[in-house]
């Protein structure tokens, strides 16, 4: 035998038990038993083409050019060998090429067929398809080799789609290791996205579609989020066996297998990216496509049924973070290559129809670029952006609609849960209590645990998903460099961050009704980042508030994490930047949470940056407080309770930065001495708020006393004091309980401050804006804890609700001691008559001196001495008042009905009133309280004729006139 016959497994004669083929050539003339090397062609084309007992062409050749691999090694010192060699690789590679060019050119099957074998075998097939693509670029045949190629690979794999997923390793590592092979090679990766089902029919094509109808599709879904990972590792046995140790480890399996496919995946993006500017163009279009048909996932009633899966749009996120890493590197020496003009041009991926701006209007917007395309010239309009600049806003876009849907999809499946497992417990004492429903009941029952395992196990690889340190890190990292490129572009000279940016933007000075002034504020918002869609920030700021409440949150002990909240000190101090007090919101919240203590009680993680980053230092504080005074208006039909969660973030801040870092301490009280007006601004919104939740807060809990003792009575069978049905009872009592527990909570954060500034600011306290609505609260407050009708406040478990009644009373008395000094507030306490009763501090006295031991004797004299004080004062005014006797009704304050010392004149509805009573009035509301127009403290107008007839009456009833 021949080495031609030995690699080919062909012979002229039969050969006993082999499975050489015999053949038979037209015009075989040799004599001998071998064949030549001018035959080899014709031996492989009848091999292929009428053959019929080879069943797999391609395997056939693939095996022919092992052997020859093989024979080429041991007749390496050989040279007779040589050309029939050379001959048969060329030919068979030659072949091979042919069948994934040419449908149809095989006699038994067709590549579709083979596909099976070359995935299940891939590694015997590697260096074949290898030579193969070397081939068809020397034939600059390689396009029509990867479009029927991957054409067919395609349709396969679309065949199994639902079984396409890290189940099945060996299946999956093929179809990746096939695409890298091929991508491998320059000039197919340039010509990679001309492929029939690559891009073409990106824009027909629905937002839940992309995974199975294009090419990298399938691929891209490779993710533990896909719903049959989900559950295969964390379905219902499992979440009943496995122990939280068990299930962490399933965590960190998955992890590291997805690690690995976001390494292969990247690399296969970035060998398409590398292939030529078109292949690069297409990808970013099939990239922008996807995006743009999503954008519903981050809507309120989306349906996930009918949007790109949160395995396929995370990890096109994570690959666009990681071609992003480069310029966004802490030296930020690319960081000028990101273009900050970029959405001034008409060839965007991005689809920004009707998309929100960050402070204006998007017609707004649109006219702003159509005039800077004029002043520029349509020529600059129509250039492309660079790729630097197309990754970065991409990557932004994926950040908020795809990585953000899934955080989103996680915080909605969460209250699904527990609704689901509610509806399950109530119909299994259905079918308890019910047997004639037992039939039906099963079937709903079998349903709905059926759904709550596949929702369960969505949240547990979410949990896994974003409990991955190392990815989730490479996102927190690129937003913290993509808001360094933000403080930039908003950066008057556009130097940051190599050098030091000022703030305010909008210097302080110009007046307190301009900070909440929406149209003042966003004709001096800054160009061009104010005309930016809102997601780009809106993205990194949901996403790092949700990832914060991960033990492996990438905000913990993150070296870049200061660029983050330089940007969030700047959008706080700033309030012409961003107008949705919503985000400002979120990042109040997420500010909270890195201030609070950990459970060792060291301090928050963010408390460090705070004291040390010079740009922080300087305005957090001013920030904070500002935006507590401006988020009174958030524009929403639910402003008047939104404002409370911002402001309870804002209260926990302020206590830790204030307690704990004295260059805070120092800021604040030099803030008070030195800009009184802003500083009574805010104690007048934290009072109201104080005013309203307490007020709230200890009504509900009267509610939840009266409920709970009906439920008690009926129990014992006693007569009902109430109207309502059990049923109602019952769900008048939870809703009781609720607000009871929030406005108690956001109440006795707002008294802690009121405490702790009251004590070092007490000036801010007595002002004639403040004293008198103050002392309104705490003696009515006091009233309630120690009067006659305390006893209403009694409930079962009042921890249950925040509510601690004895800390609550020490700390209302200890902010009385801390003004017991203040003349002018010893004189409006005695002028409230409505709540003010010495009885009441004596009663104080005894339950925190002698029952509770919280204040000791020292405390509980100056209490009782300012009580006296007060008294004191309230029986010399009495006095007074009777001497006035009957005051005239032009002399009474309309709204407080005292005597006014300084009448003023509205300007429109021409109505005297006191300036103090005004001025207090237009700190929560800047407009008229009698016909609700605009109202600024310098449009009054003083009643000096009227101040003087005031002055004069007083004399007169001195005087016994």
């Amino acid at each position: 035998m021949s080495i031609i016959e030995d690699i080919l497994l062909v012979s002229k004669l039969p050969i006993e038990n082999s499975n050489y083929s015999v053949i038979k050539l037209d015009n075989d003339a040799s004599e001998n038993g071998t064949f030549s090397v001018e035959e080899i062609d014709a031996i492989l084309l009848y091999q292929l083409t009428e053959n019929e007992y080879i069943n797999n062409p391609l395997q056939y050749l693939n095996n022919c050019f092992q052997r020859c691999q093989q024979f080429k090694r041991i007749n390496r010192n050989n040279p007779s060998n040589e050309v029939a060699l050379q001959e048969i690789d060329r030919l068979v590679i030659g072949y091979g090429l042919v069948i994934l060019q040419i449908e149809g050119f095989t006699m038994n099957g067709n590549l579709k067929s083979y596909l099976k074998d070359l995935i299940a075998n891939y590694t015997n097939y590697s260096d074949f398809l290898s030579q193969i693509c070397k081939r068809s670029i020397i034939e600059s045949s390689e396009f029509e080799l990867i479009n029927y190629f991957f054409t067919e690979l395609h349709a396969f794999v679309r065949k199994d789609i639902i079984k396409f997923n890290l189940n099945d390793n060996k299946m999956y590592d093929a179809i990746l290791s096939i695409f890298e092979l091929f991508v491998s090679f320059k000039q197919i990766a340039a010509v990679f996205t001309k492929i029939d089902n690559f891009v073409s029919n990106c824009y027909a094509l629905k937002a839940n579609q992309f995974e199975s109808q294009t090419l990298l599709g399938p691929i891209l879904s490779l993710s533990p989020l896909s719903i049959d990972v989900a559950l295969r590792n964390y379905g219902d046995d499992l979440l009943l066996e496995k122990s939280q140790q068990q299930v962490n480890m399933l965590h960190s399996s998955l992890q590291a297998e997805h690690k690995v496919v976001i390494e292969r995946l990247f690399h296969i993006i970035d060998k398409i990216i590398r292939g030529s500017v078109e292949s690069r163009n297409d990808l970013l279009s099939y990239f922008g496509a996807v995006v743009n048909k999503n954008h519903l996932r981050r809507g309120d009633h989306a349906n996930s049924a009918t949007l790109a899966s949160n395995g396929f749009m995370s990890n096109i996120t994570i690959i666009l973070v990681r071609f992003s890493q480069p310029f966004l590197d802490t030296t930020y020496n690319k960081i000028d290559k990101i273009d900050v003009n970029y959405f001034n041009n008409l060839n965007l991926f991005i689809d920004l129809t009707d998309e929100t701006r960050v402070n204006s209007d998007y017609k707004e917007a649109d006219e702003f670029y159509d005039q800077s395309r004029k002043n520029n010239g349509e020529e600059n309009a129509n250039c492309k952006p660079n790729f630097i600049s197309d990754c970065f806003f991409l990557t932004l876009t994926y950040l908020h609609y795809g990585i953000g849907g899934a955080l989103l999809y996680d915080e909605k499946i969460t209250p699904q849960i527990k609704r689901l497992k509610q509806e399950i417990e109530r119909i299994k004492k259905l079918i308890e209590t019910q047997p004639m429903f037992a039939n039906f009941a099963n079937v709903q029952l079998k349903e709905m645990e059926k759904n709550l395992n596949i929702i369960q196990s969505l949240k547990l690889s979410l949990k896994g998903f974003f409990s991955h340190k190392e990815l989730q890190t490479e996102v927190f990292d690129f937003i913290c460099g993509a808001s360094t490129f933000f403080i930039r572009v908003i950066d008057p000279k556009h130097l940051f961050p190599f050098e030091m940016i000022n703030l305010p933007l909008i210097p302080d000075q110009v007046g307190i009704e301009n900070v909440d002034n929406a149209e003042y504020l966003r004709e001096r918002a800054p160009v061009p980042f104010k005309y930016y869609p809102e997601f780009v920030i809106e993205g990194p700021i949901n996403y790092s508030l949700y990832i914060a409440q991960y033990n492996s949150s990438p905000l913990f002990r993150n070296s870049r994490i200061h660029s983050f909240l330089e940007f969030a000190t700047m959008i706080l101090r700033c309030p012409e930047i961003v107008s949705n007090p919503h985000l400002k919101g979120k990042l109040v919240q997420l500010l909270s949470a890195g201030s609070m203590p950990a459970t060792d009680n060291s301090p928050g993680f963010m408390m460090d940056i705070f004291e040390h980053n010079e740009l922080i230092s300087k305005n957090l504080l001013y920030a904070l407080l500002d935006f507590y005074v401006i988020v009174e208006k958030t524009g929403s039909s639910s402003q008047f309770y939104d404002k409370f969660n911002s402001r309870y973030s804002i209260s926990i801040i302020l206590e830790e930065i204030y307690t704990k870092l004295p260059t805070f301490k120092e800021q604040l009280i030099f803030l008070s001495k030195n800009n009184s007006d802003f500083f009574v601004r805010f104690v007048a919104r934290m009072l109201n708020d104080l005013t309203f939740l307490l007020d709230e807060g200890l009504t509900n809990l009267t509610e939840v006393h009266s409920i709970q003792n009906e439920i008690d009575n009926r129990s014992k069978g006693l007569p009902r004091s109430r109207e309502e049905e059990d049923t109602e009872l019952e769900k008048k009592l939870a809703a009781a309980e609720r607000q009871a527990k929030s406005s108690c909570g956001l109440a006795a954060k707002s008294m802690s401050l009121f405490e702790i500034y009251s004590k070092d600011i007490p000036n801010a306290f007595v002002s004639p804006e403040i004293v008198g609505r103050l002392v309104s609260m705490l003696d009515y407050n006091l009233a309630s804890l120690v009067g006659p009708k305390c006893g209403e406040l009694k409930v079962k478990d009042p921890q249950k609700y925040s509510f601690d009644p004895k800390n609550l009373l020490k700390t209302l008395s200890t902010v009385f001691v801390h003004l017991s000094d203040e003349d002018s507030f010893i004189d409006a306490v005695a002028k409230d008559g409505r709540s003010f009763q010495r009885d009441l501090f004596t009663r104080a006295v005894h339950i925190l001196g002698r029952k509770t031991g919280l204040a000791d004797e020292e405390f509980c004299m100056k209490l009782i001495t300012f009580a006296n004080n007060a008294e004191e004062r309230r029986l010399a005014d009495e006095e007074e008042d009777q001497e006035y006797g009957e005051i005239p009704d032009e002399f009474l304050d309309p709204l407080m009905y005292t005597i006014m010392k300084d009448p003023v004149i509205l300007p429109t509805s021409k109505v005297n009133i006191d300036r103090s009573t005004i001025k207090v009035h237009l700190l929560s509301d800047s407009t008229d309280p009698f016909n609700r127009t605009p109202l600024k403290l310098e449009d009054v107008i003083p009643n000096e004729e009227l101040r003087q007839k005031i002055i004069q009456f007083k004399k007169d009833k001195k005087e016994g006139k």
